[in-house]
């Protein structure tokens, strides 16, 4: 099909107007907004079983996807603080949510919450591994629930509703339970796992 001069011009021209248009819209600041829903955060206390925030403003966010995980991974590098952590991994949990698919290239970052006694950061942190299925959340979900299992937590709430929920989300994907059995084999570990009863 020949196409006349004319309108090859017009049909570039409009395309070169969108296109600057995307490029020129104005970026949101990412981070002040990220730290504004910090601000925001409530954690679960003895009145509340539930944490409480700026829910418009987490909408908001999480609507970026995958352009937003940079700036809330940033925070979670940055910070050792319950309540920001807790609210961070929770934004990271509703970016997930919303369709972005680049969180699981952070485990580096996220994995230092792995050790965290915080219900509220372990409940987070069994989300975001439940979501992604890093191979790597595996174990860390496993050694979250036999710690707790020394140690239970019940009050605000129990953890491991979540850190369960993330494991049997793991056992249930083939992929993930294929190299598990295949790491134990290796190990000379079936024999032990055969010969294991709960007491």
């Amino acid at each position: 099909m020949y196409i006349t001069s004319p309108t090859f011009k017009q049909f570039y021209y409009s395309q070169s107007i969108v296109s600057s248009s995307i490029n020129n819209y104005p970026q949101p600041d990412f981070n002040n907004m990220v730290e504004k829903f910090c601000e925001s955060f409530k954690l679960p206390d003895e009145k509340y079983n539930y944490s409480r925030f700026d829910e418009e403003l987490a909408e908001k966010i999480s609507s970026y996807k995958d352009g937003a995980t940079k700036p809330v991974v940033k925070l979670l590098s940055q910070t050792e603080d319950e309540t920001k952590a807790t609210a961070g991994l929770y934004l990271l949990n509703r970016i997930i949510d919303a369709g972005a698919k680049n969180a699981g290239d952070y485990y580096h970052v996220i994995s230092k919450f792995n050790n965290s006694d915080s219900a509220n950061v372990q409940t987070m942190l069994a989300g975001v591994y439940r979501k992604t299925q890093i191979p790597d959340g595996f174990a860390s979900l496993m050694t979250m629930y036999l710690k707790n299992l020394k140690n239970p937590k019940t009050k605000p709430f129990n953890p491991d509703e979540e850190i369960c929920g993330a494991i049997l989300a793991y056992l249930g994907n083939k992929e993930i339970t294929d190299a598990l059995l295949d790491y134990l084999k290796k190990n000379n570990s079936m024999n032990a796992m055969s010969n294991y009863s709960c007491r």
